[in-house]
């Protein structure tokens, strides 16, 4: 699903002294099936940005439109209520969200609520709960006696589990050890290319976006001043460098390669043995040793 921004403003606390000005006329497009990551410094109008892809926030002036449907100031609730069905959105620490007494209503109650059919859900979710690293037993229990990573995973089912053509995730692996956010990329990575829906991602991390996405949005006080290709942006190591951002470390190896070795990589999103691969491939055309 394309989503597109016209000129998007957002204001907070509109005339009085703390007014803040947090979307200054923001135009961007996300294509339908994308995956693009938002980078930025805390305040850059990160969440206000993906906060009005689902309604939760309406445009001051300007508009956004998601799938064909124009959100602006004028918005009606049942609007918004209609968009939400499209748009499935995982908030930083989503297991704060939970509610339900056992993990089979907290994991049906969206999808209900959004006229699902409850026999199919309940059909699916054996096959659901497993891609997610969980199984049926789980199902009887108390959302509120699992573990924190349990927790994390029973709430991002829950969204998924609506089948959103568009899924935003704002820093999803917050708070987890470098084991949990693999898994979590790992998770969102195979939903994504099995379900083909456009993927929006915030964090303040170079190497989570780098994992995750192929376009990259950078914001610097409300507004989007760089956006591309992940390749692209990351050859802009002075641009970036002005926003307080920097490249991830192995990019910077693999753009080092590069220059001593005088190779070109595919892409900077290569795994060691597949940058490695190609090293041995292009020096071999060129007719140069592989080795260092």
């Amino acid at each position: 699903m394309k989503i597109e921004f016209r000129k998007t403003n957002h204001i907070y606390m509109k005339k009085t002294p703390f007014e803040t000005h947090a979307l200054r006329q923001v135009s961007t497009t996300f294509p339908s099936g994308s995956t693009t990551a938002i980078i930025g410094q805390t305040g850059s109008g990160k969440s206000t940005l993906v906060q009005h892809i689902n309604g939760l926030l309406k445009p001051d002036a300007g508009q956004v439109i998601v799938g064909g449907e124009i959100i602006d100031r004028k918005a009606k609730r049942k609007q918004l209520k209609t968009l939400r069905q499209k748009v499935g959105m995982v908030f930083q620490y989503p297991e704060h969200q939970l509610f339900e007494d056992t993990v089979e209503k907290e994991l049906l109650f969206g999808p209900l609520n959004f006229g699902l059919s409850k026999k199919r859900l309940l059909k699916e979710l054996p096959d659901r709960l497993a891609q997610v690293g969980l199984d049926e037993t789980i199902l009887s229990r108390s959302p509120f006696e699992l573990s924190g990573g349990q927790m994390r995973r029973v709430a991002i089912l829950s969204v998924l589990l609506m089948k959103p053509k568009v899924l935003i995730l704002d820093e999803p692996t917050a708070g987890l050890d470098p084991k949990g956010q693999e898994e979590m990329i790992k998770l969102f990575k195979g939903w994504q290319q099995e379900e083909k829906a456009t993927m929006i991602l915030i964090t303040h991390e170079m190497d989570e976006a780098l994992q995750l996405a192929e376009r990259l949005v950078v914001m610097d006080k409300g507004k989007i001043v760089m956006e591309g290709m992940m390749t692209e942006i990351f050859a802009k190591t002075e641009e970036l460098a002005q926003f307080g951002l920097d490249i991830p470390e192995s990019v910077r190896l693999l753009k080092q390669i590069e220059e001593k070795f005088q190779v070109t990589f595919s892409s900077y999103q290569l795994t060691p043995a597949q940058a490695a691969k190609e090293w041995v491939k292009e020096r071999n055309r060129k007719g140069l040793t592989p080795h260092v």
